[in-house]
């Protein structure tokens, strides 16, 4: 997996992100992040396979990494096998490099709902399922506590291998960070620069 990414959250227009995909690739970029709840995938699909043409550019599949998630309303199994197939189409992809789980709730439930741990144990079901059809080469959780980690040593076969949480020195995560790579699970950062706060030259 590269060390660093395009993140395309909050990118709707499809030609801005045709235009956006497309010089990130063309500066050296080789890692698309995007998630079904970004409704951006279709214009990423199209942005990727008109590089991939492109003889000039040189690229191909396998050179760009592809991380997708599903999106709160589409958890437990049916769910999340449905949104991968969908990724999958709308990516004009075979595979999706690494698909994440966005988020520990499902929409539309209280916080304290019981049903939040059983349809993200349906969901990871459905995650090991499409890893070993290799419709997704890894498999991983976002936004996850320590909590919800150590809860899934309770029904995981496979441990997630990646979770990708806000990361910034005003979120240092350290706890976290510690206990991810205590247990083998990769953190990669979204929100490196604190949404633009730590820019700011006040």
């Amino acid at each position: 997996m590269p060390s660093f990414g395009l993140g395309t959250w909050q990118q709707y227009d499809p030609a801005t992100v045709k235009r956006v995909v497309r010089q990130a690739l063309d500066a050296g970029y080789r890692l698309i992040d995007t998630a079904s709840a970004y409704r951006n995938e279709p214009a990423i699909g199209s942005a990727l396979a008109e590089a991939f043409k492109d003889s000039a550019l040189g690229l191909r599949r396998k050179d760009v990494w592809i991380t997708s998630k599903l999106a709160p309303k589409q958890q437990g199994f049916n769910g999340a096998t449905a949104a991968v197939l969908g990724s999958l189409r709308d990516l004009q992809t075979d595979y999706i490099d690494l698909y994440l789980i966005h988020w520990p709730g499902v929409s539309g439930r209280q916080p304290e709902d019981a049903e939040h741990k059983a349809y993200r144990k349906e969901s990871w079901r459905a995650l090991e399922n499409l890893y070993k059809q290799g419709k997704v080469r890894a498999i991983g959780v976002s936004n996850y506590t320590r909590t919800h980690l150590q809860e899934m040593m309770e029904y995981a076969q496979i441990m997630p291998m990646v979770n990708q949480c806000e990361l910034h020195p005003l979120c240092p995560q350290t706890d976290l960070l510690r206990y991810c790579h205590s247990n083998d699970i990769a953190f990669t950062a979204y929100a490196s620069f604190g949404e633009g706060v730590l820019l700011s030259s006040d």
